[in-house]
């Protein structure tokens, strides 16, 4: 029958053999689209099993990894909002403050949310809860970035020019509003670009229930979100560098400028004892009362200014790290969106579990921060057991 319709339509106005196969292909798309609809439509169980199928046969690790984060960050980050609030309030412990609500919220509500989406691929339940849940992500990853950029400049300033211009508390907390507003006005575009999506199965099938970029936004968005991110991230990443580099090499100094005043009050302490007498004498019984309560007082000031400085070295050191384990994950992210974009979907198939992992990369930071806090930090670690302390003595108190 193809062959005879063939014929005739050659006999009528020239019409040419092409043009009858692509009426036909036409047809043939036609009906597959409509039977992928009516399977859309009607048959909602085999949308729910293919789903549990895909979660269990390729999501399973990372579901298990942002779930041991999510618990980790939501206790580890609760734990720094108290313990923070106990140190002396400065600009930098203000900033640092923002910092851990924003990395709570991350892991108390946007990897769980995340989570959902993972669990229901194809069967996501809203698309406002898509919209929102992109939100809150780039809301609080642009938040939590610009800050450790803010930081960073406020460390630079307090450790390399102390006699210059300095953050004071009033500016560190509009800097801090600020930022949240900004942050909320650059993560508004993502709620008109994502939503219920047509997502592939199998690479040939499709199903109008997947939280992606909308239908239209496929092809361009994730490039040019790849490119804004990766631009972003560098001119972050080059801000922060410059500054810790400054940091360490004064700190250096500082360091090494403190070792040669010990060892010449040293030599000159050595320098300047008396002839041994025949019996012991103290410290006190050498000099005389005047000059010993102002060497009393000029050890206590050195070594209030030593405890400062050794306490402002350690939050540096503390921050630079912390930075570092955040850029680390946003490289992971942009790694992972342009090894999506450059390769074939099916190329990916078998790594698509480290893949999914990859491409969160984003909430490592807010997990690892408050371990990196305890770890580098004796400070927080003393105020930890105080904190304990308190609430162990209360408890036993109320008892009695």
């Amino acid at each position: 029958m193809f062959d005879y319709l063939q014929t005739t339509c050659k006999k009528y106005k020239g019409m040419e053999v092409n043009t009858t196969r692509s009426f036909f292909m036409d047809i043939k798309n036609s009906a597959i689209t409509t039977g992928l609809y009516q399977l859309n439509t009607t048959d909602s169980n085999n949308l729910v099993e293919l789903d549990l199928q895909n979660f269990l046969d390729n999501e399973i690790p990372v579901t298990s990894i942002l779930s041991v984060l999510s618990l980790l960050g939501v206790l580890g980050n609760l734990h720094a909002i108290v313990i923070f609030r106990r140190y002396p309030v400065s600009p930098v412990t203000i900033l640092i403050l923002w910092m851990v609500v924003v990395d709570f919220v991350t892991c108390f509500v946007c990897i769980p949310l995340e989570l959902v989406q993972i669990r229901f691929k194809y069967t996501y339940p809203s698309n406002v809860l898509c919209k929102f849940t992109r939100f809150l992500t780039n809301y609080t990853s642009f938040t939590a970035g610009i800050l450790l950029i803010i930081i960073s400049v406020e460390r630079r300033q307090k450790i390399c020019a102390p006699f210059q211009w300095q953050l004071s508390l009033e500016r560190a907390k509009i800097l801090g509003i600020i930022v949240i507003i900004v942050c909320a006005f650059m993560s508004i575009p993502s709620i008109f670009l994502y939503g219920f999506s047509e997502l592939g199965v199998n690479y040939a099938e499709t199903f109008d229930k997947g939280c992606t970029f909308l239908k239209g936004k496929q092809n361009l968005m994730p490039k040019t979100y790849a490119i804004l991110v990766l631009v972003i991230c560098l001119i972050g990443f080059c801000i922060c560098a410059v500054a810790y580099i400054q940091i360490v090499n004064v700190i250096r100094k500082q360091l090494r400028a403190e070792k040669n005043r010990t060892t010449q009050y040293l030599d000159g302490m050595s320098n300047n004892e008396e002839p041994a007498s025949p019996g012991p004498r103290t410290r006190s019984e050498s000099l005389a009362p005047e000059a010993w309560d102002q060497f009393t007082s000029t050890i206590q000031r050195r070594k209030t200014r030593q405890k400062r400085y050794k306490d402002s070295r350690t939050m540096t050191i503390m921050l630079l790290i912390a930075t570092g384990v955040s850029f680390a994950g946003f490289i992971l992210h942009v790694s992972a969106v342009i090894l999506r974009i450059t390769i074939k979907p099916y190329a990916l198939e078998g790594v698509r579990s480290i893949y999914s992992v990859l491409v969160r990369g984003y909430y490592l930071h807010s997990s690892v921060h408050p371990i990196i806090y305890f770890i580098v930090d004796q400070r927080f670690r003393t105020e930890c057991k105080k904190f304990y302390r308190s609430i162990v003595m209360a408890c036993s108190v109320s008892k009695k």
